[in-house]
């Protein structure tokens, strides 16, 4: 892990003051599981958590994929931030100032951070523009008749972009910024005549995008007045991009939580609506389709998820294209229809949360909307398009992993359109032959983590020294060269360099030294989760010590027999003569001692 010119002294102290099971809980649900916490794993996706956090040792570990590491592991790896970002956000948490001096102007942490500050100033801009008395009036106008209240504009960074175009440009320019650094926020676009820039944002109200760490990554503008597009967003930048980012987390982060619900819609203003009537588990995309990203990002938080689209055409066709992406995530997914008419900004302003809450828990699963849906236009069909509509009912159903909910799901469907059961059944098999898919053919979902081949003594001697199990003395006969498994031997290594005065291990530091080690780091924090039982600890330990001296010597003769024969190959008598004898000297002490007796013969 690249730690830049930050000294160890300041991440050890940083460290010291950061509780992992505080942080990871911000970004996944966690559960107790004895001394540690448990959850699904927000690195792969997975329906049964395998992911751990050892709040004891400050790690964490997923047995599903083998990610592991610390803190700050796990921050670079969830937010994609570099290691010298991690550790100054965490340093301002814990009130540790961290030097700005790791990564020139160039590096892409720079980059990004200069990107913030241009969007951080914008913000403040549009908002300063809404609070205008003249230039903010119609957009305070527009707010007000959506029913949103000045709490709420002050909360989610609402502003408004006049139809100027170049008012943000004269006023972040005087700031300091440049015009490269408002185009590579993505806040300008160069005029086609190339005579310079004008404002991508102009006549519009102004929503400010910020990511789970509070950074303003980037804007959204819906027009004011009948222009076109009604609603733009900022491009991608190396800070911000739409595929990856929902609407509102941050906001809703603490509400999703604890309920462990999370409520999906399209737009904005639905967003800040619900937000505003108590709602605050919602978020909403950035005027795209749902993506594996947001599915990962949403199962950091929630168990359970509530798809809250328009119930037009686009609506439906939306929920439906979930159908891939949530089906055996290991989520539960429900669709809420509103009524026709109504988006669910209009909806929980008439109506209210409770009749909200009420259609919620009347709402179907994923899965029973898209049968519904198809079952709806296999019933008002030509034979054709009857046989296309059930064949697409059954691919509907392949997609659940669970045998027995397809099973009753092909009665209903059966009993719905007057079919024979058993026709459907028959058809069920050819079909996912035909596509290569069903989850017959589906690969496991959650891909094993670097799975350990090799000598159970290795093992265990690793899974006992970092359990602080092993004396000064048992230590003191470990070899590293003994280690067949790479990683342990790695492990080895370093616990030797990490030996105390008393000749102990220090456990913790070695596991900060290891943890991002590609060669044993994985190995490291899935041996330190375990919970491994055995009978007598001293004896387990000593059989393990005495194996691997065993081992060690065997390999010692083979290789001094494999000496004796070249020298006799190549007639070197006095060599032949010597290693014949170290040879024979090595057999009988070998018969007659105790393994580790042995290995006074074998140089070290």
């Amino acid at each position: 892990m690249g730690r830049g010119l930050i000294s160890e002294d300041v991440i050890n102290q940083i460290r010291d003051r950061i509780d992992i099971a505080e942080i990871v809980g911000q970004h996944v649900s966690l559960t107790r599981a004895g001394q540690n916490l448990k959850g699904l794993c927000p690195f792969h996706q997975e329906k049964s958590p395998s992911f751990t956090v050892s709040p004891s040792r400050q790690i964490f570990h997923c047995f599903g994929c083998g990610a592991g590491g610390n803190v700050f592991t796990f921050l670079t790896r969830i937010t994609g931030a570099s290691f010298p970002e991690t550790v100054r956000e965490l340093g301002r948490k814990v009130g540790i100032e961290v030097p700005e001096s790791s990564g020139g102007p160039g590096t892409h942490a720079a980059q990004t951070g200069r990107i913030e500050q241009v969007n951080q100033a914008a913000a403040a801009w549009f908002q300063q523009q809404l609070r205008d008395d003249r230039g903010g009036a119609e957009a305070r106008e527009y707010l007000a008749g959506r029913g949103i209240r000045q709490a709420t504009i002050d909360r989610f960074g609402m502003g408004v972009a006049p139809a100027e175009w170049d008012g943000l440009i004269k006023s972040l320019t005087r700031q300091g910024f440049s015009q490269s650094d408002l185009a590579s926020a993505g806040l300008i676009i160069a005029r086609d005549n190339g005579s310079g820039y004008y404002d991508r944002f102009r006549g519009r109200v102004m929503f400010t995008i910020t990511d789970l760490r509070k950074r303003a990554v980037g804007f959204g503008g819906r027009v004011l007045g009948d222009g076109t597009p009604k609603y733009l967003n900022s491009p991608d930048t190396p800070l911000f991009r739409k595929g990856q980012t929902l609407f509102a987390l941050d906001a809703a982060r603490e509400a999703v939580t604890r309920t462990k619900t999370v409520i999906v819609v399209e737009g904005y203003f639905d967003a800040i609506a619900l937000h505003q009537a108590g709602l605050t588990q919602t978020v909403a995309t950035l005027g795209t389709a749902l993506t594996p990203e947001h599915i990962q990002v949403l199962r950091r938080f929630a168990s359970k998820v509530v798809l809250l689209f328009d119930p037009d055409p686009a609506g439906v066709r939306a929920a439906l294209r979930g159908l891939d992406l949530f089906v055996n995530s290991g989520l539960g997914v429900k669709v809420v229809t509103l009524p026709d008419g109504d988006d669910p900004d209009t909806y929980v302003r008439k109506e209210g949360v409770e009749s909200f809450a009420r259609l919620e828990e009347q709402a179907p699963s994923l899965l029973d909307f898209a049968l519904e849906h198809s079952l709806k236009t296999a019933e008002a069909s030509t034979i054709e398009e009857r046989i296309r509509s059930v064949d697409e009912v059954l691919r509907i159903l392949q997609k659940s992993g669970h045998p027995i909910e397809r099973e009753e799901r092909i009665r209903l469907v059966a009993e719905r359109l007057g079919i024979n059961q058993q026709r459907l059944i028959e058809r069920y098999p050819a079909l996912l032959a035909k596509d290569g898919s069903g989850p017959v053919a589906r690969k496991s979902e959650a891909q094993p983590g670097p799975s350990y081949k090799g000598a159970p003594e290795e093992r265990d001697l690793v899974y006992l020294l970092l359990h602080g199990e092993l004396t000064p003395v048992d230590i003191r006969r470990l070899r590293p060269d003994a280690f067949s498994v790479p990683a342990c031997r790695v492990l080895v290594e370093k616990a030797l360099a990490h030996l105390g005065q008393d000749g102990r291990v220090g456990l913790r530091h070695l596991l900060d030294t290891v943890v991002d080690d590609p060669d044993c780091g994985s190995l490291a924090t899935e041996l330190s989760m375990r919970e491994e039982h055995f009978d007598d600890v001293r004896a387990h330990i000593q059989g393990c010590l005495d194996t691997l001296d065993r081992k060690r010597a065997e390999a010692a003769l083979r290789d001094l027999i494999a000496q004796l024969k070249a020298a006799e190959r190549e007639g070197r008598v006095e060599d032949a003569h010597a290693l014949n004898a170290r040879v024979n000297e090595l057999r009988m002490q070998k018969a007659g001692r105790p393994a580790a007796g042995v290995l006074s013969l074998v140089k070290e």
